[in-house]
């Protein structure tokens, strides 16, 4: 297996020099055989690259004249997750709840009053507990089965979660944060992309704090195989895709 120079670890420090200090490749005549995101980073200024970032947000800028266009204007928002919430409660009135065992089990019981309910309109948890697959409706503050992951998918899910840190070992007990992307676009347009992620982020930030209560030792990651783990969970990838992972360490009461 060859090395990489861009696999070598460098400091902070010379991290920052060398994006100060980096010198401009010519334009069209120069090819990188390791590219990097530190390269694209630097170098994109004499390219015709744009970061994704920058087109996103130029692409769901909100002005004046576009307002008429929203759906958002024509609809009570809160009634319509309201509405919508209800709905999913009632399909699942007559389905039988999963009881999860230790701190996940207390921590799913503990979310929906901490958590405003209408958050949860484009927002989904998904928990994952002895290679069963759970789905959180927050209405009724129950979990229902929604899969049972062979020995092969359970290894599978790990080892995209430790993509980056594969040192680590997974913890038992995951909660995936599960962002449905139509479901504000539907009134936002583009733009609700925006408000997804940070319903998603208030969200995961509240499951964590309810777990540090608990002393369940929350670990959260950020940076998986996204295909993976959103075919493993069963999100199309596209219109709904798992936005982050929360680990759970080992219950202490």
């Amino acid at each position: 297996m060859l090395t990489r120079r861009t696999q070598e670890q460098i400091t902070p420090k010379k991290l920052i020099e060398e994006v100060v200090f980096a010198p401009l490749d010519w334009p069209g005549k120069t090819v990188r055989l390791e590219p990097s995101t530190l390269e694209s980073y630097c170098q994109r200024p004499t390219t015709a690259r744009i970061s994704l970032a920058e087109l996103y947000h130029e692409n769901s800028k909100l002005f004046p004249a576009m307002v008429a266009d929203l759906t958002a204007v024509r609809v009570d928002g809160a009634q319509l997750r309201h509405e919508f919430l209800s709905h999913r409660a009632e399909s699942r009135s007559e389905d039988k709840a999963l009881q999860l065992s230790s701190g996940a089990g207390e921590l799913a019981h503990k979310i929906a009053p901490a958590i405003q309910p209408e958050l949860f309109y484009a927002i989904e948890l998904r928990f994952v507990q002895s290679g069963m697959v759970a789905s959180y409706e927050p209405l009724s503050k129950q979990l229902f089965l929604t899969k049972r992951l062979t020995i092969e998918d359970a290894h599978r899910l790990s080892d995209a979660i430790k993509l980056i840190e594969p040192r680590d070992e997974v913890g038992a007990d995951l909660i995936f944060v599960i962002g449905n992307f139509a479901r504000n676009d539907l009134l936002f347009g583009a733009r609700g992309y925006r408000r997804t992620l940070i319903e998603a982020g208030r969200i995961t930030e509240k499951i964590r704090e309810i777990a540090v209560e608990l002393k369940v030792e929350p670990r959260l990651r950020l940076e998986f195989a996204d295909r993976v783990v959103d075919g493993i969970l069963e999100c199309d990838g596209v219109e709904e895709g798992v936005l982050a992972v929360i680990e759970l360490g080992e219950f202490r009461s």
